[in-house]
């Protein structure tokens, strides 16, 4: 008799004279446990998000092990709102944008600006802050020369001047644009913006794009001004972007709406 005729008669007494039967049905426990173990088979069940964000205090940071940040609290309050797992990661800012190109697994990353390069194979929250515009941050090395100008686009058609960028981001679209025509040599360095102020204190570059969280941050004793550099503001800088959360395209329809949702509850005036 087969091992699938032990349906239709005493399944005990069956099993009892067939031990081949009962290895097949220990291994088919074996299957159908693992599948639940696994949550394949689970009605619902959804993988654990990985939140990946940089080093770029005051946004986002990682101290005595912990996520920390202003943007980073509001973020782990949205998760926490719309019930979904994740785990947090402090990442450089080059690899998450690989991550969620290569799309292997559910990621979110914050602070990041909605543009059209990025819709291509990223998803993206509601906005999660709002940007004031930046600043041009000078060496006082070349302050006089440059508190002059009226105008930042003036200012960036200056050949002799040197121009930090923080490599691997954007500073929206108009910025990019800006810095794609600068008229001076361009440094494209992997550091976080304070480190960036630090090298132009250092006379190694003249000026650099810094957001006023940044400065406001790096600025918290006014140490800033006392250590080699000066913000300037122009009335023809862009106006300030959103930021909105990230994510991958393995992060599905159902979680960016609850997040959507989470963020409407907790951010209702940055529709």
């Amino acid at each position: 008799m087969s091992c699938v005729g032990m349906f239709s008669g005493h399944p005990l007494r069956f099993l009892r004279f067939n031990p081949c039967c009962l290895q097949t049905m220990r291994r088919m426990s074996a299957m159908f446990l693992g599948a639940f173990m696994s949550g394949s088979i689970v009605h619902g069940a959804e993988p654990v998000v990985t939140v990946q964000y940089r080093d770029k205090p005051p946004y986002s940071y990682t101290q005595d092990g912990r996520p920390v940040g202003f943007l980073m609290e509001r973020v782990i309050e949205i998760f926490r709102r719309a019930k979904v797992q994740a785990k947090y990661e402090e990442v450089p800012v080059r690899r998450i944008t690989k991550d969620i190109q290569e799309n292997l697994t559910p990621i979110c990353s914050p602070s990041w600006y909605k543009l059209p390069e990025r819709e291509r194979y990223a998803n993206f929250s509601l906005p999660i802050h709002q940007d004031k515009p930046h600043m041009v941050l000078v060496g006082t090395h070349v302050s006089e020369s440059t508190r002059a100008y009226k105008s930042f686009r003036e200012l960036f058609g200056r050949p002799d001047l040197t121009l930090g960028i923080v490599a691997g981001v954007s500073y929206g679209a108009e910025l990019d644009a800006a810095i794609s025509s600068f008229k001076g040599p361009v440094v494209e360095l992997t550091i976080t913006p304070l480190g960036l102020a630090k090298m132009i204190r250092l006379k190694r570059m003249d000026l650099m794009l810094i957001d006023e969280e940044d400065y406001k941050y790096a600025n918290q004793r006014g140490e800033m001004d006392a250590e080699g550099v000066l913000p300037l503001r122009f009335s023809d800088m862009p106006p300030g972007l959103k930021r909105y959360i990230m994510c991958s395209k393995k992060v599905d329809a159902d979680v960016m709406q609850r997040l959507d949702g989470a963020i409407t509850l907790s951010l209702p005036k940055l529709k």
